[in-house]
């Protein structure tokens, strides 16, 4: 106290430094700042109570209201959505099921329509022994098995082709529960794969004698005559004895031969899993959720009677003699959505719709009102409660904060007086601080910090003088260390590069008389992910392969290095020496292995006859090579491209074949030749490289490589090179004399 007696009469006396200015200024703020504050608050205790009890009883009388009003809104939009959601669930299981079998008839037909692709394949056969249920088996109808098996044994040895598909897929579907895949000929056979969790054997497989003509099976014929997938109702499966019988929906679609119709492809999938999504959503106590065909049978109903029920008998919701009722089943076997109020057995309900377009049907939702009701008023009783509870606690907090505020300000102008010359020194001190450290900084001693603990911008200031001494000398010495790695790693790409040009043959077999063969590769990123390869399988046949990895660098050459090794050892291993296009299926299907980098490579692979000049090869997505015949260039285009390598595991090849006359030429490239840019963007084209080739005369290949090439550089001029260049020409010459 005598401290602050001093230091009043120090302000008293009029003294005029800048200690006695400030607690002069900070006292005079003070008593104002009271004395204003003061003021507020007594009209506050005075006046604004009053205001604020009328103004809550009024916001508590119009919330409420609004309360319920949007509540209602809201659970209203909430049941449209949640309608919408649940529908769109089932759809989507009905879609991918759709897409599924889709997927089976296109295999189905491709298979009938080019038998030439295929190999004779088997499966099991029910009436010569057990089955395990992951495995394709055969039922014959008595039709077939009167008139032989061997009168199918043709297209079931064909249309066995298909069993790595069925289990599969089947498994997305049944991995807890029934389900088959199969599908049924017009000739009277049916290959299926039906899966029983923890079965040894498939059940079928326990009935040898079982008599099963599909042609007479209602998903056959509905697919057949609507000749498009179609859906069935729920129905149970046929199983034998030692298994509960099963409720189903079959989706069937028909594939096809040269004749039209071949068959019908179909899956089962087990209706457990939807009725208990359907079921489990339900909302409230005497909520109900149903499903309703668009000719408006009810297909799916927790209802054991009245209006809801399922029943085997024709019934029609649109006909019901609830009008409600009707007009809502109307509008949904149309394929609306929306909401409207029904009555059903005495209780009214809010019945939100929407359709399920897969196939055709619609789900709807029903509410009881009472739940409604009874919902909104809880939320309007608890928004009243809660208003009062807040004006009362607004009026109390107010008083105390009063209080609490006037000892805080009195509080606040005895503590100034005292720490006047505390806060003097600790805005002073650590300036002086800081200018001391960053004249020594300053003068090349990075090691130093500054120490400052105010709290304030200052410390924040010094704190930031420290980060730019460590991140300076952080600098220096990554500068160091980034020189010497990339130092390294152009040493490491050098060798990368020697790796993968030394992968690549340079034996041009110059001696052959027969044929002249070149092959050149320029990487855009020292290593790239083009290649070539010639070698000849043996002295009547070479074989030459170009192709085009996705992406640049070190990643794209070990994918070429992998595709290179991959096509040559098919090629060498073929048990058949001309079947490329089995050769590119196995090498996709290899490349699609492990690929979760997700690349792919383009591939032009070829077997010229060193003899006769016949040229057989398969394009994987690569650019159209040109053939020289009679002097001139041509591109060799197919109406049919087939994809790339390494995408598509079920991707199908065809292989073709041209005959080359003695003199005749093809010239393989990537588009890095077509597709090099100059340094106005624009692309160097197949036009310009047919006619630079056409230009080239009677040269031998390597300079007609060696003049595209030099076109291209021109072309380019200044432009960075974007993109690996590969070219390969292959002359052939038969029993001529040497060029």
């Amino acid at each position: 106290m005598g401290e602050f007696l001093r230091i009043l009469r120090e302000m008293m006396r009029g003294q005029t430094n800048i200690r006695a200015r400030l607690l002069r200024l900070l006292v005079i703020s003070s008593l104002l700042s009271a004395l204003v504050f003061a003021g507020l608050s007594f009209y506050g205790i005075t006046f604004v109570r009053k205001d604020i009890a009328d103004m809550g009883t009024q916001l508590s009388e119009s919330g409420a209201e609004y309360t319920k009003q949007y509540i209602n809104k809201t659970s209203k939009d909430t049941l449209a959505e949640l309608a919408k959601a649940e529908a769109g669930y089932i759809d989507r299981e009905m879609s991918l099921m759709q897409h599924d079998v889709q997927i089976l008839s296109e295999s189905l037909t491709w298979i009938q329509l080019h038998p030439e692709n295929f190999l004779p394949g088997n499966v099991f056969d029910l009436y010569n022994g057990k089955v395990p249920p992951t495995a394709p088996c055969i039922l014959y109808s008595p039709d077939v098995r009167k008139r032989g098996i061997e009168t199918v044994q043709k297209e079931v040895e064909l249309a066995a082709n298909i069993k790595g598909t069925l289990v599969p897929m089947e498994k997305s579907y049944g991995n807890d529960s029934y389900s088959a895949t199969y599908f049924g000929s017009k000739h009277g056979f049916l290959i299926c794969s039906s899966v029983f969790p923890g079965d040894e054997y498939s059940p079928l497989s326990d009935d040898p004698a079982f008599d099963y003509d599909p042609r007479i099976r209602p998903w056959y014929i509905n697919a057949v005559n609507a000749n498009k997938a179609v859906f069935s109702l729920p129905y149970i499966t046929i199983l034998n004895e030692e298994h509960n019988d099963v409720e189903v929906i079959s989706c069937s679609v028909p594939y096809y031969d040269a004749a039209g119709v071949a068959g019908v492809a179909s899956i089962d999938m087990a209706t457990e899993k939807l009725r208990k999504y359907i079921h489990g959503t339900i909302i409230g106590e005497k909520g109900i959720n149903f499903v309703m065909t668009n000719e408006g049978r009810i297909v799916f109903s927790p209802q054991q009677e009245g209006v809801l029920a399922e029943t085997d008998k024709p019934q029609d919701l649109r006909k019901s003699e609830v009008p409600e009722l009707a007009q809502a089943a109307q509008q949904m076997a149309g394929g609306e959505k929306g909401m409207m109020p029904v009555e059903i057995g005495g209780e009214k309900y809010m019945l939100a719709f929407a359709p399920i377009p897969t196939i055709g049907w619609s789900l709807g939702i029903l509410v009881s009102q009472d739940d409604m009701m009874s919902s909104l008023q809880e939320s309007q009783n608890y928004y009243m409660g809660q208003m009062d509870k807040f004006k009362e606690n607004l009026q109390n907090e107010y008083l105390f904060l009063l209080k609490a505020a006037l000892l805080a300000l009195f509080i606040m102008i005895v503590i100034m007086f005292f720490l006047s010359e505390r806060l003097s020194d600790r805005f002073v001190k650590p300036i002086k601080q800081m200018a001391d450290g960053v004249r020594e900084i300053a003068s090349g001693n990075l090691d130093k910090k500054l120490e400052i603990k105010t709290g304030d911008e200052i410390e924040h200031l010094a704190v930031c003088f420290n980060a730019m001494t460590d991140e300076l000398k952080a600098y220096i010495d990554n500068l160091s260390r980034v020189t010497a790695e990339r130092e390294k790693v152009a040493a490491e790409l050098s060798v990368a590069q020697s790796i993968q040009l030394g992968a690549l043959p340079q034996d041009f077999m110059t001696n052959r008389k027969d044929f002249q063969i070149y092959a050149s590769m320029d990487a855009a990123k020292g290593v790239g992910g083009d290649f070539y390869d010639f070698y000849l399988t043996d002295e009547n046949h070479i074989v030459i392969t170009i192709a085009d990895v996705s992406g640049k660098g070190i990643p794209a050459a070990l994918y070429m290095m992998r595709a290179k090794t991959t096509l040559k050892n098919l090629v060498l291993m073929a048990q058949s020496p001309d079947d490329f296009a089995a050769v590119m299926t196995l090498a996709n299907q290899e490349l699609c292995r492990e690929n979760e980098e997700m690349m792919f490579v383009t591939v032009f692979i070829a077997q010229l006859n060193l003899v006769t000049g016949e040229l057989i090869y398969v394009n994987g997505g690569h650019n159209p090579p040109l053939v020289q015949e009679n002097g001139r260039f041509r591109y060799l285009q197919h109406k049919k491209k087939h994809m790339m390598l390494g995408v598509n595991e079920d991707g199908l090849y065809v292989s073709h074949s041209l005959v080359l006359q003695p003199g005749d030429m093809i010239f393989l490239y990537t588009d890095g030749v077509t597709e090099a840019m100059n340094e106005e963007e624009d692309m160097y084209s197949e036009e310009r490289l047919q006619a630079t080739l056409n230009a080239q005369g009677e040269k031998n290949v390597k300079e007609i490589l060696a003049a595209v090439r030099q076109d291209v550089g021109v072309y380019a001029g200044a432009a960075e090179q974007s993109d690996d260049i590969t070219m390969l020409g292959l002359k052939f010459f038969g029993e001529m004399s040497e060029p």
